[in-house]
Parts: C-alpha cells; sequence; structure tokens
C-alpha cells in the first residue's frame, strides 16, 4: 500500500472527520420504488438473508471447502453454462436460485442499455467509471473500510479490475445473453460480499472502523455503491450536456436494477424512475462519504495501479483531472492536491473534448466502436495482467 504524507493526511480532514458514518432517518418511500410497496426498513439495517447463512455454512466447512468451491468455480463463467459438479447442495441450489432474472427484467430493454457501449456514450462510460467512480468509491467511508481491511485491499489493480469490468458489462448487451458473463459475475460478487460479511467482523481493526455496523455491506452500502456507478455517471452526462434520450436513459436504470436484483437487492430498494434515483441518491450519498486515512491510502493505490510509483509530476497531473472530474468535495474527502493553474485548464478544455469528440467520433462508426471496446480491453488487460480477474470468496482478511 502507497505510504502517504501526514501533510496529504491532514490537508484531507484529519482523523476527526472519520469518526461515525452515521445514517439519517430512512425517509425513501418503497412507492417510489419498482415494487411500488414494502415494510420501508431502513436499508441500513437490512442485510442479505438468502446468501449470508449459506455462505456462513460454507466456511463452517473450513477453509480448505471454501478453496475447493473456488476451484470449482474457477471454469462457471458464461450464463448458459450449467454450474459444474462437486458443488455441496445447499450451494449449488442458492446459485441456480440467484441466477435467475427476476420476472419484471425486460429483455429489449437489457438490449438497448448495451447500445452505451456500442454509440458514443461507451467511451465516456469507461472513463467516468474509472477515473470518476473509481476515486469516489475511495471517498465512501464504509467501502473504503470494506475494502482496505479485506483480502481485496492487498491487491487494489485486482481489486479495481474486478469492480470496473463489473459496472462496464452492465451495460453491455452481450453481457445478458447466454453467452455472456454479467449474470454469473453478479452471483459471485453477492457470494463475495456475504462473505465479507463473514470475514470481517473478524479483523481486530473493524471494531475501531466499522462505526457501529457490526455487519458491514448492508443493504444501504449497495445502494451507496450504485449510486457512486450509475447515479452519478448519469449526473456527469446531464451536467456535460451529453444527456442519453428518456428511452435509452430508463433502459440504462432498468439494467442496473436488475444487476441490484442479482447482488441480492430488494425490490423495495430499487428505484422506479430517475426521479426517485436521485431522491435516494441525495439520502444516501452525503452521510456515506467522508475522509478516511484508508480512503485515502486507496485513492493513492488505485493512482499506482494506473500509472506506476516514483512519478509525481503525472500523479500531479492525474490528480488535478481527477479533482475536476470527480468535483471539489469527494476530491477534499481523498487527500488530492488543488493545481489553481491546472483547475481552470481543465474546466476549459474537457468540455471541449467532449464536445469535439461528441461532434465528430460518432460518424466514424469504425471508432466510435472500437474506441469504447478498447479501453474496456485495457481496463482487464492493464488491472489483471495474463489474468481475467476472476471473482473469488476470499480465503482470509487482509494479510497483516
Amino acid at each position: 500500500m502507497t505510504n502517504v504524507s501526514r501533510r496529504r493526511l491532514l490537508a484531507s480532514g484529519g482523523a476527526a472527520a472519520a469518526a461515525g458514518a452515521t445514517f439519517p432517518l430512512w425517509t425513501w418511500s418503497p412507492s417510489a420504488s419498482i415494487a411500488g410497496t414494502g415494510e420501508g426498513l431502513d436499508p441500513e439495517y437490512v442485510w442479505d438473508v438468502r446468501a449470508d447463512p449459506v455462505i456462513e455454512r460454507l466456511y463452517g466447512e473450513g477453509i480448505d471447502k471454501v478453496a475447493e468451491v473456488n476451484e470449482i468455480l474457477k471454469g462457471w463463467t458464461t450464463n448458459d453454462q450449467p454450474l459444474p459438479d462437486g458443488l455441496p447442495g445447499y450451494l449449488a441450489d442458492f446459485i441456480e436460485e440467484a441466477r435467475s432474472l427476476p420476472a419484471w427484467a425486460d429483455q429489449g430493454k437489457l438490449q438497448l442499455a448495451g447500445t452505451f457501449n456500442e454509440e458514443r456514450y461507451g467511451f465516456f462510460l469507461a472513463l467516468l467509471y474509472t477515473l470518476g467512480s473509481g476515486l469516489i468509491s475511495c471517498a465512501i467511508k464504509r467501502e473504503a473500510w470494506s475494502v482496505y481491511y479485506s483480502y481485496g485491499g492487498a491487491n487494489m489493480r485486482d481489486r479495481i479490475a474486478k469492480t470496473t469490468v463489473l459496472g462496464y458489462d452492465v451495460m453491455d448487451a452481450q453481457g445478458w445473453t447466454a453467452s455472456g458473463r454479467l449474470m454469473v459475475n453478479s452471483v459471485k460478487t453477492r457470494m463475495v460480499h456475504a462473505a465479507v460479511r463473514h470475514l470481517l467482523p473478524q479483523s481486530p481493526h473493524w471494531p475501531g472502523v466499522g462505526a457501529g455496523q457490526e455487519v458491514p455491506i448492508s443493504q444501504a452500502d449497495i445502494l451507496v455503491t450504485f449510486h457512486s456507478l450509475g447515479t452519478w455517471v448519469m449526473k456527469k452526462f446531464t451536467e456535460w450536456n451529453i444527456a442519453p434520450s428518456q428511452e435509452l436513459a430508463d433502459a440504462f436504470l432498468h439494467a442496473w436494477n436488475v444487476d441490484l436484483h442479482l447482488l441480492g437487492v430488494q425490490e423495495q430498494y430499487l428505484p422506479k424512475d430517475w426521479a426517485s434515483a436521485y431522491a435516494q441518491y441525495d439520502q444516501v450519498m452525503g452521510p456515506a462519504t467522508g475522509h478516511t486515512r484508508e480512503g485515502v491510502e486507496l485513492a493513492q493505490a488505485l493512482l499506482d495501479s494506473v500509472i506506476g510509483e516514483g512519478n509525481p509530476l503525472l500523479r500531479h497531473e492525474l490528480e488535478s483531472l481527477g479533482r475536476y472530474v470527480i468535483g471539489d468535495a469527494y476530491a477534499d474527502m481523498i487527500g488530492f492536491d488543488k493545481d489553481p493553474l491546472l483547475a481552470p485548464l481543465w474546466a476549459t478544455t474537457v468540455p471541449l473534448l467532449v464536445t469535439s469528440y461528441q461532434g465528430t467520433v460518432p460518424h466514424i462508426p469504425i471508432v466510435s466502436n472500437l474506441l469504447p471496446e478498447a479501453v474496456h480491453t485495457f481496463i482487464k488487460i492493464y488491472f489483471s495482467p495474463g489474468d481475467p480477474a476472476p471473482i473469488t470468496l476470499p480465503l482470509s482478511n487482509r494479510p497483516e
């Protein structure tokens, strides 16, 4: 993990800002959800009642059994693939149930959402997911703690690959097909979440950083992650004057809702439209974000994964660009430097680049199709060289 200077830590708010992650009273109504009704329980106190006992039972059989399951599932990669033999019966039953699309899933909307990667939005989607949402995740206090102290915190390059590729693939039309991988990867991610909920409370560090949360990754935490990806990106599209049509925007949200379902989020928390999503974003993102020492270190580790260590000039420029993309509030939380010279440069050039890209690239089909895919391929190859970033159950918390 990158050594972070004391100055950077103090500049980003100090230790006091990390204390607590209290969420206000939950007021978002289930009437705003795709279910239209629900108990209205605060998702802060709701976890995954289906996956958690299954994964806890698996770990109860020993780490060797978990490692065996990882090996068995390594070859299970595509949506239409039958489960391999050798899994415990209770685990196979859970996976078969969890991999099924909900009855309300609309294949037409899922395919339409996939055109984000095939049209002019693909490049910006990849850019914003990687640079924007990746940095914002470091400002999400609980996510920073969960990542830092779980096994994923020890290998940020691998962790970034898994998260970014999953977010990108939600908008990939092929991801939902029989030969796609999204449904499998989502179910595996759901299982990893349950594993972290089982393992992380056993870490000696967790009582000191959990902000009163005995069990990590609640439904609220998953919603925060969604909003840092899908909702934030849609807000950015609007801010940059490249908002998609209403039909395409609705398909984008539908694809995310289906994937959230596959990740185990209850339907009473899935927003029925963007107005409902923005209202939920406003409720959860503010309290969830802030300065943490771990978040500052993770942000620097993310930059290391992109540019390597020992390149202070390029790091400074990338921090300045990152600050422009995610905004001062989030950038301050993760201790990014301010540069009064570069800031106006980005504020002038980025909108011009966006306008130029929008005006030319969409009219050159080979470029508009290949450039987003090139970025996607770069994410997978660079962050996990020689490895397709398999999603596996952790065998431990982060090594000391």
